[in-house]
């Protein structure tokens, strides 16, 4: 599967893509030292240092006219509980350059990563309420669903939204969740970790 992530970062979605046996085309990162890092630990992932927002996202899909998978993580800060959940925090509106970048490349399937908040609380229901009929006007059903780092081996509670889009989800929906139950796990030796 051919896979594109936005937001990249130095690549940690991109590396669980590649685990999975996906290849990722190209990588967006917007901070030009994340994305020399990001290029170094992926030599051979086209790597676009721009905002995304302005971003020629029609080009880009000439020179990579295969997209499977759009991945990415926007800036969680102005939906996080931990920041001054500030609606019109220019990093919030991301989430809608993202969902812009399907529309053009048009994958077979999405997967956005951000803060619990996000999913959990009321104050973003218009948020995501909106981004689901979106992402549903585009042909995507959706699945947002809230994973908590510690139940997957890692020694800190980390919980974390992931809306999951898929253009022919009712028949992925099972497989997807039997596998995702399968794989959560409780380790006795994290539970003291688990509320770092």
């Amino acid at each position: 599967m051919k896979v594109a992530d936005l937001f990249a970062g130095v690549g940690g979605l991109s590396q669980g893509f590649i685990k999975a046996g996906c290849s990722i085309e190209f990588a967006v990162e917007y901070d030009a030292s994340i994305a020399a890092s990001y290029q170094k630990n992926h030599p051979g992932t086209d790597v676009y240092n721009e905002d995304i927002s302005s971003l020629d996202t029609g080009d880009i899909k000439k020179k990579h006219p295969q997209i499977d998978i759009i991945i990415g993580g926007p800036p969680c800060q102005g939906f996080s509980v931990i920041g001054k959940m500030d609606p019109e925090d220019i990093r919030s509106q991301l989430i809608w350059s993202f969902l812009k970048a399907v529309e053009i490349i048009q994958p077979r399937a999405f997967v956005m990563e951000n803060v619990k908040a996000l999913a959990a609380i009321a104050k973003w229901k218009n948020v995501r309420e909106e981004f689901i009929a979106k992402a549903k006007e585009l042909g995507y059903g959706c699945i947002p669903f809230v994973v908590n780092a510690a139940e997957y081996g890692t020694p800190q509670k980390r919980e974390r939204v992931f809306l999951l889009e898929l253009e022919e989800w009712k028949s992925l929906e099972i497989s997807f969740l039997n596998y995702y139950i399968s794989k959560r796990v409780k380790h006795q030796r994290y539970e003291n970790y688990s509320r770092i």
